[in-house]
């Protein structure tokens, strides 16, 4: 794609008079370099006119480089094109590849994040089950207590009473003695 460009612009100003004369010459051609040439002729007379008819010329030239406007053809517009498309394809790979990556690890949250929620309630009925288990186990000592308590009564009881029936035992021995002596008489 080309870029027009602009040539031959001239502006001329003659001031008709014997103190000065102004031209003006612009040239602009827009190519890879673009170049402008101002020309300025006058006449300058510092010393005020005087009846010698003295005049002083000098001619001005200066070069001013302007903005440089490249021009841009289709192949290279095409290529620039084509970079940018290559740029903007790796991008969107990586950031394919990216999403993928960050997907894996969304589900990988999500999936643990459910076994833990699980976890947790198992374990609050673990813990529910561990408080009436506890509570179980003290009845069971509780009542073993009591069994304690009755079967150390009933011992001392049982003690008591076994020293009165070794006495009784000995005592019905010898009445059955006496009763077998008397049944012989």
């Amino acid at each position: 794609m080309l870029f027009p460009s602009i040539s031959n612009a001239s502006t001329s100003t003659t001031a008709t008079g014997p103190s000065s004369t102004t031209s003006t010459t612009t040239t602009t051609t827009v190519t890879t370099t673009t170049t402008t040439t101002v020309t300025s002729g006058f006449i300058l007379n510092p010393n005020p006119l005087t009846s010698t008819g003295i005049s002083n010329t000098e001619l001005l030239t200066s070069t001013v480089n302007a903005i440089v406007t490249p021009v841009m053809t289709y192949g290279h517009l095409e290529s620039l094109t084509n970079k940018w498309s290559l740029e903007l394809q790796e991008q969107e790979n990586y950031f394919l590849h990216e999403v993928t990556k960050i997907n894996a690890w969304d589900r990988a949250l999500m999936e643990n994040g459910e076994k833990i929620t699980i976890l947790h309630r198992e374990v609050e009925k673990v813990k529910l089950d561990q408080k009436r288990l506890e509570g179980e186990l003290d009845f069971i000592l509780s009542q073993q207590k009591e069994l304690e308590d009755l079967l150390t009564t009933l011992e001392e009881e049982s003690v008591k009473d076994q020293s009165g029936l070794v006495y009784l035992q000995h005592a019905d021995m010898e009445r059955e003695k006496t009763f077998s002596r008397s049944a012989k008489f």
